[in-house]
């Protein structure tokens, strides 16, 4: 791993993990001074993250963190829907191993909501959904889906302060779990799949708007 490599990460993580506001700006200045390393080491992990849509750099202007408004979390979940709901209906029908799933599922044990562990549950939350869409063993939908991952975490990160931990959130993606794991007809499972994602949906841009 090169040293920007590194930075990439830690400044990625450090998005992830809410230490940042929307809006914020982030100066290839202040990165370098932070993490001891060169101004064009730190501008090669700035711009990494404006490649990946988390970052944004007006004409003229230092980097930003990104904001979102309701149209644009609109738009991820219409993505998202489409890519999950193909995933879920490929699992019923096809029944494959989930014990990516169920791994997935650990990560949010003993998670509380607190400073410690937001981003861990915000890991734990997009892991679920990421080995959901693994199981249906397309390398197409991973791809879509690992496309807008980023935007997911981040705007989950940005809103830190409105979620009160991680039981509930355990609680909500285990009976998804259950559902996948045989039975259940798929209709249903596709209605309760899509009352978690208008969930997250509605609260998302309600806390934006």
């Amino acid at each position: 791993m090169t040293v920007a490599d590194a930075a990439t990460n830690r400044l990625r993580d450090s998005l992830f993990a809410g230490e940042f506001v929307a809006g914020e700006e982030i100066k290839d200045t202040q990165i370098a001074t932070a993490y001891g390393i060169a101004r064009p080491t730190a501008r090669v992990a700035v711009q990494q993250l404006i490649n990946e849509g988390m970052l944004v750099r007006p004409p003229g202007f230092s980097a930003r963190v990104r904001t979102f408004d309701p149209a644009q979390v609109r738009d991820i979940y219409r993505v998202r829907r489409l890519i999950e709901l193909d995933a879920v209906r490929e699992i019923v029908s096809t029944k494959p191993p989930l014990a990516g799933v169920a791994d997935a599922l650990e990560g949010f044990a003993h998670l509380q909501g607190g400073e410690d562990d937001w981003s861990r549950i915000a890991a734990a939350d997009v892991a679920f959904h990421t080995a959901v869409v693994d199981a249906a063993g397309s390398p197409r939908l991973q791809q879509f889906f690992g496309g807008i991952t980023s935007e997911i975490r981040l705007l989950i990160a940005l809103l830190k302060n409105q979620y009160s931990g991680g039981d509930a959130l355990y609680h909500e993606h285990e009976a998804l779990y259950r559902l996948l794991q045989g039975g259940t007809p798929v209709a249903e499972v596709e209605a309760s799949w899509i009352v978690h994602l208008d969930s997250a949906e509605r609260f998302l841009a309600q806390h934006l708007s």
